[in-house]
């Protein structure tokens, strides 16, 4: 499956790309589906991220109730405390919008506030992948599901 990268406009020129006022990151659209209903959401592809993580405002609208759910303390980028993530299974749905779509069952955390990003990090996401980060000038990655992937691919 071939993700392209998204082009994300940055206000200053970066002198880290040669003054480029664009920054290309792995952007993945994602389904979950919980018990009372479903939405699509972005992910950073992330191998830095130990967990794949939502935001709360996710889980209300899909249904979840986190009242029972593990939980535990995680750090974030960008954020001086850890904070309280929360973990309960959710169904995940990728596609490329062409002709492969696979959809399992994983445990992601879920945290409160914002995110810049969602994370798809190692545990229920990049776990089930080999993932192959290609730079300039392919800009995409391709996520290639491993035997250990918990669902399926769909027709």
């Amino acid at each position: 499956m071939r993700i392209p990268y998204l082009a994300v406009p940055v206000r200053r020129p970066l002198p880290s790309l040669g003054g480029s006022l664009v920054r290309y990151r792995p952007i993945l659209a994602v389904r979950l589906t919980g018990p009372a209903n479903t939405t699509l959401c972005d992910g950073l592809l992330d191998t830095g991220a130990d967990d794949t993580v939502f935001t709360e405002t996710d889980a209300d609208f899909l249904g979840i109730d986190l009242l029972a759910a593990e939980e535990r303390p995680i750090s974030l980028v960008g954020r001086p405390q850890p904070i309280r993530c929360r973990y309960v299974p959710v169904l995940l749905r990728i596609t490329d919008g062409v002709s492969e779509t696979y959809e399992w069952t994983a445990v992601v955390g879920f945290v409160a506030g914002r995110l810049r990003y969602n994370l798809l990090g190692h545990a229920g996401f990049l776990q089930f992948f080999d993932a192959n980060f290609r730079g300039d000038p392919d800009r995409e990655v391709i996520l290639t599901p491993k035997p250990s992937l918990p669902g399926h691919r769909l027709p």
